[in-house]
């Protein structure tokens, strides 16, 4: 009777042990994302700016309306209405009809969701935005990041992703407060069956923007030979620059490391990464990770690498809101760190482990009997 008890004592830790093993080795799938509270997240411009008067206002939130929002300017009711780019950003893009008069006061006020408490922006009109931004195209450039490949499990927050390029837009620093916005494209055929189409608020003083996408979007192509990314800067006041293109790739890398909750950090580019052909092949070393001088004009034809990468991306720590007409995306604004996943090991290695603890346990009670 005393053996038997022992025995069954053994088996019990033995399964316990083996179960804990088991818990911690055997893959968990991803948590479901819950939703962010409705609200306002950011507001362009800033409550006490003095900003355009004839520039849109963007406004940055979850589930946000302006539907209990209204405006003055010096105290005189004036109505918000859709920008002629409103379909093109994420969040809402609005003028302020009649335009104020440059040293006007604008009051924008209440709640940007049903159960949200007012809000008020207030800000001085400053004179019209009559100029468009200044791209710098002799130093902007994309390189080219294939990373391990990330299948969304579909609540996690995120998209699929087999690769990422990581846009670098040198140019004149706009005035303070005042956004840039860029929609890149590429339609390998013309008829927009494959290609992307990205619309982005560029953050202040940020020069890299990251674009995650699957190989699908390619249509066959080469990323690193084959693809001209079309690029249009305009500013909240509707003025464009000239269009122009960009290719091909100037870096690429490939390897292993995993896509998680934000995009992967752009690598430090290297001489040997330069894609060959490029202007960055046989250049000297470029590196990421810290914010450049947006203002700084270069002659030079080989390129410079500004901000750090989005990383929800972040890819910025500030991160940058796009929107999407042309395949998935991952590790953007849709991915901003609501992901909660675990990975464990090889459910093979799991059994293995299992076995050994289980041999070791009957191994003890055949000792000690």
């Amino acid at each position: 009777m005393f053996k038997t008890s022992r025995l069954r004592r053994l088996l019990e830790g033995t399964t316990l042990l083996s179960a804990c093993a088991l818990s911690v080795l055997v893959a968990r799938p991803a948590e479901a994302c819950a939703p962010p509270e409705p609200g306002l997240e950011s507001s362009v411009p800033a409550d006490g700016a003095i900003y355009p008067g004839n520039a849109a206002l963007l406004f940055e939130g979850f589930s946000i309306s302006l539907d209990g929002v209204t405006v003055t300017v010096d105290g005189e009711p004036a109505t918000l209405v859709p920008a002629p780019f409103d379909d093109l950003v994420s969040g809402h893009a609005v003028v302020v009809e009649p335009t104020p008069m440059a040293g006007q006061t604008v009051v924008v006020s209440g709640p940007f969701c049903d159960a949200c408490e007012p809000e008020t922006i207030t800000y001085t009109a400053g004179p019209a935005d009559v100029e468009a931004p200044q791209p710098i195209v002799e130093s902007s450039f994309f390189a080219v990041y294939d990373h391990a490949d990330f299948l969304s499990s579909g609540g996690d927050c995120m998209s699929d992703s087999d690769l990422t390029l990581y846009v670098h837009l040198s140019q004149m620093s706009p005035p303070p407060g005042e956004p840039t916005l860029v929609t890149i494209a590429w339609d390998p055929d013309g008829e927009g069956d494959a290609g992307f189409r990205r619309n982005v608020r560029v953050p202040t003083g940020a020069q890299v923007i990251p674009l995650s996408l699957v190989t699908e979007q390619f249509g066959g192509k080469d990323p690193l030979t084959e693809v001209c990314l079309e690029v249009t800067a305009f500013d909240a006041a509707g003025n464009a620059a000239e269009p122009f293109e960009l290719c091909p790739a100037c870096f690429a890398r490939t390897d292993a490391i995993e896509h998680g909750v934000d995009t992967p950090a752009e690598p430090e580019w290297s001489e040997v990464d330069g894609v060959p052909g490029s202007p960055c092949a046989g250049e000297e070393p470029q590196t990421t990770g810290e914010e450049t001088d947006t203002g700084a004009s270069s002659s030079d034809t080989a390129p410079t690498t500004g901000g750090g990468s989005d990383t929800s991306g972040d890819p910025t720590g500030d991160s940058s809101s796009d929107t999407d007409s042309g395949g998935a995306t991952g590790g953007e604004d849709g991915d901003k760190g609501c992901a909660c996943s675990s990975n464990g090991g090889d459910p093979g290695d799991a059994g293995r482990f299992l076995l050994f603890v289980l041999g070791l346990g009957l191994a003890l009670v055949k000792r000690r009997s």
